[in-house]
């Protein structure tokens, strides 16, 4: 159902000057409020419910302005509630409910909190089909319940992809984090705050009409390689297979030891000396775990970061020249728009050569799982096309043969059923079985 139309902020009672919204104070508990991540744009606050009946369940509150002078271009949190409103698809976020807070135009809208994402699965040295170096014990591989995994996960968000592309709809900031999960292995994509869509409503903030679409759009190694060049009529769509393929890509890249620092739970450190020099170097194989001189995984200050195949931290000339070193730099032959992208010619990057993708993705299933290992690497590759026309549409890469070959595809057991190959038990296991063994413990992860 499309309820998206039947929002107005402006509404009010007929018997009073208040707002026909219900405050938050009437419907959640206050002791309970607990903000979990904030940005320019908006933040998220965890809560309870305050009747009794509900008072057990977690919601996430999601709360920003509607006034264009404290928004953030291009977020805009109207324009993600009725695109929210308007889905209906099992792997997209569910809105329990939504409130608007007339003088301070701010409008909330909660969901059910879930307290795991992709990013937390990817961070677990577990998620490899490679036994742990260090530690007391090692940990010992399960490259199969690291597939199953994998392809559930991928399968999921292209299945979500698949529904908002069909419906007008692009994401624009697909990335772990976005991702959600319960405990379950049922995936939830969040974060619509900067979607496009093909159709224009009059109360956008920001409308986006083709040859005025932002490019500023997107995090970090996720951002298609169009969108660091000017671009403002590009192919939305085409973005978000970019980012799937940068995410499922990340399954496979290496596992890096950082010495961890509890006043700011997002930096880490390398020990005083690079494992090797081949780190740096995009044409020499990479390792499954990188242990960097002077850090233990015994040590009790150190954890497991997942390297990204690109590098975000270096601006967007940095991060192009990134793609470039893994893909080779753009060639009339490799890709014959890449010229007419408005800032193409204004820096003229070295000719390199693309590099072999197993080099730097060594989680990669190994050689006796052959048939697994080439899939994911083909789906990868066709999602990393230059032209952004050439990369596979989510409704097709639906029927790659990743998910119809080698470990079966595991679904959630409460996955709406389907006329695909996927099985919701495998080996006496359901997915939740296989996904607890990379989740533990997590609080503060819904953004």
């Amino acid at each position: 159902m499309d309820d998206s139309d039947a929002i107005d902020f402006g509404e009010f009672d007929s018997d009073s000057e208040t707002p026909r919204w219900p405050s938050l104070q009437d419907i959640f508990d206050a002791d309970s409020y607990e903000t979990i991540t904030e940005n320019a744009a908006s933040y998220i606050t965890r809560a309870r419910f305050r009747d009794a009946e509900h008072s057990s369940s977690l919601v996430a509150i999601k709360s920003g302005s509607i006034d264009p002078r404290f928004s953030k271009q291009p977020h805009d949190i109207g324009k993600e509630l009725r695109i929210l409103l308007s889905t209906d698809h099992t792997n997209i976020i569910e809105v329990l409910g939504h409130s608007y807070e007339s003088p301070t135009s701010t409008l909330h809208y909660w969901m059910p909190f879930l307290p795991f994402d992709v990013y937390d699965i990817l961070s677990n040295p577990r998620m490899s089909p490679h036994g742990t170096p260090g530690g007391t014990p090692d940990i010992a591989a399960d490259p199969s319940s690291f597939l199953a995994v994998t392809k559930s996960i991928i399968y999921q968000t292209l299945s979500a992809l698949a529904y908002i592309h069909k419906h007008g709809i692009a994401h624009r900031d697909l990335k772990p984090r976005n991702l959600l999960l319960t405990a379950d292995g049922h995936l939830k994509l969040i974060d619509f705050g900067i979607a496009w869509t093909e159709k224009i409503d009059e109360r956008d903030l920001w409308p986006e009409p083709r040859g005025r679409m932002c490019f500023d759009v997107a995090t970090g190694p996720y951002r298609a390689p169009e969108l660091l060049f000017g671009a403002a009529d590009y192919n939305a769509y085409a973005t978000d297979l970019w980012s799937t393929g940068a995410v499922f890509a990340e399954f496979f890249t290496p596992l890096r030891l950082c010495r961890a620092y509890d006043d700011d739970d997002d930096w880490c450190q390398d020990g005083e000396e690079s494992g090797s020099e081949s780190d740096s170097d995009e044409s020499a194989p990479k390792q499954p775990f990188i242990v960097p001189k002077g850090l233990s995984p015994d040590s009790p200050d150190v954890e497991w970061v997942r390297e990204s195949l690109y590098d975000g931290t270096r601006g967007q000339i940095g991060l192009a020249w990134s793609i470039f070193k893994v893909h080779g730099t753009p060639t009339s032959e490799s890709w014959p728009g890449f010229k007419d992208l408005p800032d193409a010619q204004k820096v003229t990057f070295t000719q390199v050569p693309a590099v072999d993708l197993q080099k730097l993705l060594p989680n990669l299933p190994s050689a006796e799982a052959e048939p697994d290992r080439h899939a994911c690497l083909d789906l990868i590759r066709k999602l990393f096309a230059y032209p952004p026309e050439n990369r596979l549409r989510a409704v097709e890469a639906l029927e790659h043969q990743l998910f119809r070959r080698g470990v079966p595809l595991l679904l959630p057991t409460d996955y709406p059923p389907s006329e695909g190959p996927e099985v919701r038990e495998w080996n006496g296991r359901t997915l939740a079985d296989f996904v607890s063994q990379y989740v533990g413990a997590s609080e503060n992860v819904q953004a």
